[in-house]
């Protein structure tokens, strides 16, 4: 017993290592969705071994995934799985129908209340996910019994839990139908679904990226339009010398071809400024303070300290507004100092002129914009993002649980698992950054469909191979019922002319016909059988009477033996205790028997115990006398019904007889002469049913007569203590 424990630890230990390194690397298929395989050991461990060698080796398995995914929900779930499919085994319910009740009763709620309570997944991943779990377990739930059905020899041990009940083949096919339907189904519906998944983030991150490189290039090209306006128009006013009131004509003339600048200004030397368009708001502005001075903006700096045309980052406006804005500078020159600036011009680019650039793209309303400057401030950004111009760009990436080809990102729920956007960027000339975003959640409820479409595909599948299995198995064997029901002889139809019909298999139909030309011969067969058992019946009633003679009879002296004696002797003392009769036993023992041995050898021992066995025979004949040989040279007498006045002579005459008998060994020339002691006792038959309590007594009196002097008799009643010797004359 302690070996098969043993070994059935060992097995478990040896699935459970294997259920280890398969888990370590579950099968990525979309995101988080991975299939795992390993707990396929401890679905084998529950059908072979029972619940708790399942529980085993489910916590040695499920470790792998607990280093893979790093949460300790493994052990509770699939352990409560593990045993749940182990007394399922023991109800002799099939691993596959229990694994669907598990988690269709347990599993599935369980999982969900797990991700809702405990993790920060939102509710709207937590049904999907519980799903996933469920179709998995029935994967691997199906593959572990294929591999049982397929490979029988490979799991036949000793201590394996058995049926309680056989299985009809209608259940058997039944369930083989079902796990190969299952499987395959599961298998094909993944990898189908994970191709087309693939394929689908696939093109969704085509069109991300086709949508962020154009609407890159239109922004570049707004960018560069205005750019080019500002330095165009600053060396155009450079050439000619102009007064403040043209200046200013010019300016917002400029500005009414430009729509795109919020604002345009120009500055002198001072920082102050001189002209700007629209013009009422300078003249606003110079009404109620001092003239405007940019001098610390970083645009004035640029354009006018390091002469170039530059582009500023993203920043608050003041004097003409506070719109959040980006300015375009350049400097002015006076055409007799080209080297030696004088101004700038300005130009305020309008933000949400980039709403314009967004709606260019307007066939995929999933994909938003967001721009940002070299900041990693928010230039632009779409109105379903709720990102506000001159913020700060804030994201966190995705949970690397969530296995993506593609770059994912959270923008707004910073803190949560789950990523909120699959997006593409494209850096600018001028250091700014476009990102088209498209949420994730859409791509997560195709999949959650098509994984329903899958469950429900495989419920119909489930009842489509139930009722196929039924007819195929009724099929196969109404057939075989009818043929053994025409062939059997117990049969009460004896007009049952049909077995097969014309549908029934080609193998069912030969069967039928070679079995009915052979029933004739059978019958005989059967005939001849039966007279050969019934002589050989008669042949072993005759054998057994000679070997129970054999069992019950001592071979040298043809007297019964002890057995025998032991045997007989409950039904002598029942007859004697109804009719209150007595029995008298006897226990007679040959004296100096050794000394005939040792002296004589065993032929003459032999000799005397034949010739005493004989006398015995002669003296004691009547058909209720039992004579026994009790052990090697003692005899017992069992004497019921007898006269109990005249049994003590006549074992008296017969022990005088005996020692008058001259025993002639003619084969070793010796004659000598042998004598007994005799012990024996009366007694009514409700004294003992015990033939050992009689034999006591008579053992009792043959030893005094033993210690008298040998060649006595030792007679006593059982109701009367007086001994009484009878010495030979």
């Amino acid at each position: 017993m302690l070996k098969i424990e043993q070994n059935r630890l060992l097995f478990a230990t040896v699935l459970g290592v294997v259920g280890f390194f398969i888990n370590l690397y579950p099968i990525h298929l979309f995101a988080n969705v991975q299939l795992i395989l390993g707990n396929v050991a401890y679905v084998i461990s529950a059908i072979i071994l029972g619940p708790w060698y399942a529980l085993y080796t489910a916590i040695i398995a499920v470790s792998g995934l607990m280093v893979a995914w790093d949460s300790l929900h493994v052990y509770f779930l699939f352990g409560i799985e593990a045993i749940f499919l182990g007394f399922a085994r023991r109800r002799d319910i099939y691993a596959l129908y229990a694994n669907f009740a598990f988690w269709l009763i347990l599993g599935m709620p369980g999982f969900y209340l797990y991700i809702s309570l405990f993790t920060e997944l939102p509710t709207t991943h937590a049904t999907f996910i519980a799903l996933k779990q469920g179709i998995n377990g029935l994967i691997y739930a199906s593959i572990g019994s294929l591999l049982i059905i397929l490979t029988p020899s490979f799991w036949h041990f000793q201590s394996k839990v058995k049926d309680k009940q056989r299985r009809t083949f209608n259940t058997q096919l039944t369930y083989t139908f079902t796990l190969v339907i299952t499987t395959a189904l599961l298998m094909a519906a993944l990898m189908f679904n994970n191709q087309f998944i693939e394929r689908q983030q696939s093109l969704m991150y085509d069109a991300i990226k086709n949508t962020a490189n154009n609407l890159a290039s239109s922004t570049k090209a707004y960018l560069a339009v205005h750019s080019s306006a500002i330095n165009n128009a600053a060396q155009w006013l450079s050439l000619n010398v102009h007064s403040d009131k043209d200046e200013q004509i010019l300016l917002s003339q400029l500005h009414s071809n430009y729509p795109g600048f919020i604002t345009m200004l120009m500055a002198d030397s001072e920082a102050n400024i001189v002209a700007a368009s629209p013009a009422s708001l300078l003249r606003k502005a110079q009404t109620s303070q001092k003239p405007l001075n940019i001098a610390e903006r970083d645009y004035f700096i640029e354009a006018f300290i390091n002469q170039r045309t530059y582009t500023s980052p993203l920043f608050l406006g003041k004097g003409f507004g506070n719109d959040p804005i980006v300015a375009i500078s350049a400097p002015l020159y006076r055409p007799e100092s080209p080297h030696q600036p004088i101004g700038i011009i300005e130009g305020s680019l309008d933000l949400n002129q980039f709403k314009i650039i967004d709606e260019i793209d307007n066939n995929n309303q999933n994909q938003f914009m967001l721009l940002l400057d070299q900041n990693q401030r928010v230039l632009y950004a779409s109105e379903q993002l709720n990102l506000a111009p001159l913020s700060d760009f804030t994201f966190s990436p995705h949970n690397p649980n969530y296995i993506s080809p593609f770059p994912l990102i959270n923008i707004s729920q910073n803190n949560n698992m789950a990523p909120e956007y699959v997006y593409a960027s494209v850096s600018l000339d001028n250091g700014w950054q476009l990102l088209i975003l498209n949420p994730f959640r859409p791509l997560v409820e195709l999949v959650e469909n098509m994984y329903l479409t899958t469950f429900a595909m495989l419920i119909v599948s489930l009842l489509i191979a139930l009722y196929l299995s039924r007819i195929v198995s009724a099929r196969l064997t109404r057939p075989l019922e009818n043929i053994a029901s025409k062939f059997s002889t117990n049969s009460d139809d004896a007009y049952i002319e049909y077995a097969v019909d014309e549908e029934s298999p080609k193998e069912i139909y030969s069967l039928f016909h070679r079995l009915k030309q052979s029933k004739s011969q059978l019958i005989g067969y059967q005939l001849e059988l039966e007279e050969k058992v019934a002589i050989r019946t008669i042949e072993l009633e005759h054998a057994n009477s000679q070997l129970k003679a054999l069992a019950e009879k001592d071979p040298l002296t043809g007297l019964y033996n002890r057995r025998y004696a032991e045997d007989k002797f409950t039904a002598v003392q029942e007859l004697c205790q109804r009719s209150d009769e007595v029995i008298a036993i006897a226990l007679l023992d040959l004296d100096k028997f050794k000394f005939i041995n040792d002296t004589y050898g065993h032929h003459s021992g032999d000799l005397t115990l034949k010739l005493v066995a004989k006398q015995l025979q002669q003296d004691f004949k009547r058909n209720s006398d039992i004579i026994v040989r009790y052990g090697g040279e003692e005899f017992l007498l069992i004497m019921p019904l007898c006269n109990a006045l005249k049994i003590e002579e006549h074992l008296e005459h017969f022990r005088e007889r005996l020692s008058q008998l001259v025993i002639d060994d003619q084969e070793d020339n010796h004659q000598f002469n042998v004598t007994t002691s005799i012990g024996a006792v009366l007694g009514n038959g409700t004294y003992s049913a015990s033939l050992e309590d009689w034999v006591k007594q008579a053992d009792i009196n043959l030893y005094q007569a033993k210690h008298s002097g040998r060649n006595k008799l030792i007679f006593t009643t059982l109701k009367d203590t007086n001994v009484q010797a009878t010495e030979p004359q």
